[in-house]
């Protein structure tokens, strides 16, 4: 026997027969006869004798099984009526609307949930780490900057000559320069008349005796 492409709990829509175009949920599949009863759709009447006290019987209406054949999985993503199609999801097929690809299973919804939440953590820390990194680089490209900031501060201060201090120029200095060459300068003691006088005698008396001596070599 075939598996069947709808499951109870579905919602399909008729498309052949008096209901074509109603909708509705599966309450019961009978897979032996390929049947399924469809909640508000087929409805019979049909009358039940009284079985005891609580059912009193009487006509009632009910949803009669129908061909499955009949009917078209609607899609809760994209709400149309479509084919079902299988993919793999971790080992396991799942049904899966052949329009809009979302998954007609729980299980397969479940799956697809859990898969993006793990990329989602993922990617989250995969930012972090980077924001992480391009806050470092941050860091260390300012404190290089102000290494050399500081290091171009420093040879500008050490080629700039050193100031001279001008000490301010006073009358009292000059006044004692003029003092100080005052006194180092020798004080000229007078000389007598009476000493010039002997000096140029003296002077003569040795002129004299040179000349002598020479002439009598």
């Amino acid at each position: 026997m075939a598996k069947l492409k709808v499951k109870k709990g579905d919602n399909v829509v008729v498309i052949s027969g008096k209901d074509r175009g109603k909708t509705g949920k599966i309450t019961q599949i009978i897979p032996e006869k390929n049947r399924a009863v469809v909640e508000g759709v087929n409805i019979i009447t049909k009358h039940q004798k009284p079985k005891g006290n609580k059912d009193k019987g009487g006509i009632i209406k009910k949803s009669a099984p129908m061909q499955i054949s009949n009917l078209m999985v609607v899609c809760s993503a994209c709400g149309k009526a479509t084919r079902v199609g299988k993919t793999d999801v971790s080992g396991k097929l799942s049904r899966v609307c052949k329009k809009c690809g979302a998954g007609l299973d729980k299980e397969y919804v479940k799956a697809v949930k859990k898969e993006l939440k793990k990329k989602d953590n993922i990617a989250e820390k995969e930012s972090a780490v980077q924001d992480k990194k391009l806050k470092k680089d941050e860091i260390l490209n300012e404190s290089i900057e102000v290494q050399k900031t500081e290091k171009t501060e420093k040879q500008k201060v050490a080629k700039k000559p050193e100031a001279k201090i001008e000490k301010p120029k006073s009358e009292n200095t000059s006044e004692s320069k003029s003092g100080i060459n005052a006194v180092k300068s020798p004080v000229k003691k007078p000389v007598n008349d009476n000493l010039k006088k002997v000096t140029r005698t003296q002077a003569g008396r040795t002129t004299t005796i040179r000349k002598s001596n020479n002439r009598g070599k």
